[in-house]
């Protein structure tokens, strides 16, 4: 840069020198005395007067002529002369500059115009499951590439079209693609027969340009098991190369997690792309490789999510929702299943119905398949994961919270009874409520009343809470229910968590604030509430949270992640469990909860008789959801080993009806699995879960509540 400024200069330093040369040089006049003797042009004789007069000092007019154009033709050839050597000057000092000052800077800029360094595409990581079963994997296979300029070249667009049975308009479109990088070879065939990639091998000639390179794309063993739990890839999208997330280097074409694990973890799972140096002309058409550094795999997740109780899970949500195949022919149209440690909140299984085969994503989805799977109309919303964005009405699963805080608040003891008639009228007879058993439960005290699930003994308590909220405030049941993780997000690493709602009248007001009359906060608001009715709403992953809180007394950060592998195997990333918060309740009051919990396994209706097929004692809560002219949502919650508590599942069936009939034999069996997952028991291949897509209308089972 220095000598560049130098010689910029001298160049101006010689082209002022040549100019004020010139524009004096055209400012000199002639003299006014010329020698007595003038020697004419051409001639040798000297220039006399006429015979008999005298010399004279001065030269006669003609000659006084002739010298003043020789002297202003002089003055001009030196001004030229002047001109021409400034201006060789000038260039000799630029060449000079160019040739000896900025050589280095200018060969440097020639090699950058001719050589081109282009990434070349890493194969991802792959996704195991706690026990080191390949979830998602890769598949390395031949793909047929052209360099750029083979689109213009018609012979060899035809051979490719005839040797690969595809369309030459197509070929030639693949070609232009420069979806991948300007100078990056075009991907013609992903998926050529064996002996055409033997073919372009033999006979290089009749094909320049042309390659097969081996690349990589995603499979999936197990189709469509987890799949909203492990996501799908798709191309980097032009705002994303635009804005890349830290740490990231993303190139066009590269293909990035789209979703669930495959998007939260896509920094553990990207590779690192390889470099190919390559020679280009002026049009950037490859002429040589100077080098080539090749790609590195992605690092390897483990997850916490167990491939075989995931797989018990779907199963059973397939064969009670579309035990034909069909949706809609079995009993529901959704569900959704959570599996997680009490104590470390590590998630074993999450399940759901409809899913979705990642397959279909893979080199990009398809019109068609992309309107299915967003039509939640007739598709019932498959790339959902309900699991975490799912949010229903709690149902009696509820009263495990709002008996509690009966308890904290003084409301309800291990003593305290009521009496259940059928009906209730405690905000007087214009304003009756019906229990779900209509015919009543008689006299019945708080642990009878959670092992029935009697509505009217949380209605009581729900009244309590209304006459005593000048005092406790009009709120002081929805915050304690708060303290085990409901109406909040619970952490989990997926993106897209809903938060549910827990409704007090603040945020009854803002929810209808323009429509002020709807928006205040009424006794009935209070009665529904505090059965997990109304405008309760959580997801199937916060109860499993509030529910391990119960069993331990700690709520549990939902977790995935167990470790990361490099290539070579080494463990590089190891999650720890993340401590859990303990919500602000009496030890007394939890063990009377439990007891009521480990009550209706023992007690409730034909849930002994379904729970005795399995070797281990639980506590549990049935529930059904209301849904005007639907069959309600079915829920139920458990947690196992009941005096020793490892793990909780919570399911829920769209349209299931009851609890007790739909949800809580898939939850019995899944947390079956998880015991034997446990002790080291479990075995077996997983299960490959196909994708659903029939579709019928649902009729229901017509089924009331029970529970």
């Amino acid at each position: 840069m220095v000598y560049a400024i130098m010689a910029a200069l001298v160049v101006i330093v010689v082209a002022g020198v040549a100019l004020f040369v010139f524009f004096r040089a055209r400012n000199i006049k002639p003299g006014s005395s010329v020698p007595k003797s003038v020697t004419s042009i051409g001639s040798a004789i000297p220039f006399q007067t006429r015979t008999g007069s005298s010399s004279v000092g001065t030269s006669s007019p003609m000659g006084a002529a002739t010298g003043g154009v020789r002297e202003r033709l002089k003055s001009r050839f030196m001004a030229i002369g002047v001109l021409i050597a400034a201006v060789f000057g000038s260039l000799t000092a630029k060449l000079w500059s160019m040739q000896v000052l900025s050589n280095k800077q200018y060969v440097e800029e020639a090699n950058e115009n001719q050589y081109k360094t282009i990434k070349t595409p890493a194969a991802r990581g792959r996704i195991f499951d706690t026990q080191g079963i390949v979830m998602v994997d890769n598949k390395t296979r031949p793909a047929v590439l052209a360099d750029a300029d083979v689109a213009d070249d018609r012979t060899t667009l035809l051979r490719l079209s005839a040797l690969l049975g595809l369309p030459y308009a197509v070929v030639r479109q693949r070609i232009k693609d420069t979806s991948g990088g300007a100078q990056a070879q075009r991907e013609v065939s992903s998926a050529p027969r064996s002996r055409d990639v033997a073919f372009i091998a033999e006979h290089p000639d009749a094909f320049p340009g042309v390659d097969v390179q081996e690349r990589t794309h995603r499979v999936y063993p197990y189709k469509a098991l987890a799949s909203q739990v492990l996501g799908y890839v798709g191309t980097v999208s032009d705002s994303v190369l635009k804005n890349p997330p830290a740490g990231m280097d993303y190139e066009s074409g590269d293909e990035v997690g789209q979703s669930g694990v495959e998007s939260v973890y896509d920094g553990y799972l990207s590779g690192a792309h390889g470099e190919r140096v390559v020679v280009t002309d002026a049009d950037g058409v490859v002429h040589e490789v100077k080098s080539e550094t090749p790609a590195s795999q992605g690092n390897d997740v483990y997850l916490t999510i167990s491939a075989r109780v995931q797989s018990i899970a779907e199963q059973k949500l397939k064969e009670l929702i579309a035990p034909n195949g069909v949706i809609g022919g079995g009993t529901g149209t959704a569900g959704a299943v959570v599996a997680m440690e009490v104590d470390t909140g590590n998630v074993v299984c999450m399940a759901n119905f409809p899913t979705f085969d990642p397959t279909n994503f893979v080199g990009g989805v398809s019109q068609e398949n992309w309107d299915r799977y967003n039509n939640s109309d007739s598709s019932y919303a498959p790339l959902m994961n309900r699991c975490i964005a799912g949010q229903y009405p709690a149902a009696s699963t509820f009263k495990a919270f709002t008996g509690l805080a009966a308890l904290n608040y003084g409301f309800a003891s291990s003593s305290t009874s009521w009496n259940c008639s059928g009906t209730w009228t405690g905000f007087g007879e214009a304003y009756a409520q019906k229990c779900w058993l209509t015919t009543g439960h008689g006299a019945i005290d708080l642990r009878r009343g959670i092992v029935v699930s009697c509505d009217v003994v949380f209605y009581e308590i729900a009244k309590n809470f209304y006459d005593a909220s000048s005092k406790i405030g009009d709120d002081a049941m929805q915050n304690y229910i708060k303290e085990f993780g409901l109406g909040s997000k619970t952490g989990i690493e997926l993106p897209d968590e809903a938060q549910g709602v827990i409704p007090t009248p603040e945020w009854k007001k803002e929810y209808f604030r323009n429509a002020p009359e709807e928006g205040q906060w009424q006794p009935g608001d209070m009665t529904n509430m505090v059965i997990g009715q109304g405008n309760v709403l959580v997801t199937p992953l916060q109860m499993a949270v509030g529910y391990a809180g119960i069993a331990t007394g700690t709520l549990p950060v939902p977790n995935l992640l167990k470790e990361v592998r490099n290539s070579s195997g080494e463990t590089v990333v190891s999650r720890e469990p993340k401590k859990g918060t303990m919500p602000d309740v009496e030890k007394a009051h939890l063990e009377i909860m439990r007891d009521a919990l480990r009550g209706v396994a023992e007690e409730d209706g034909g849930l002994p008789t379904m729970l005795k097929q399995y070797d281990y004692q639980c506590a549990c809560k049935t529930g059904t959801g209301e849904w005007a002219d639907h069959d309600g949502y079915a829920w139920f919650a458990m947690y196992a080993p009941y005096d020793n508590p490892k793990y909780v599942v919570t399911c829920v069936i769209t349209e299931g009806g009851a609890g007790a009939d739909a949800a809580a034999p898939i939850a019995a069996a899944v947390m079956d699995g998880c015991i034997k997952l446990g002790d080291g028991t479990i075995s077996g291949d997983p299960a490959v879960i196909e994708e659903v897509t029939e579709i019928i209308e649902y009729a229901g089972t017509g089924a009331g509540r029970v529970d």
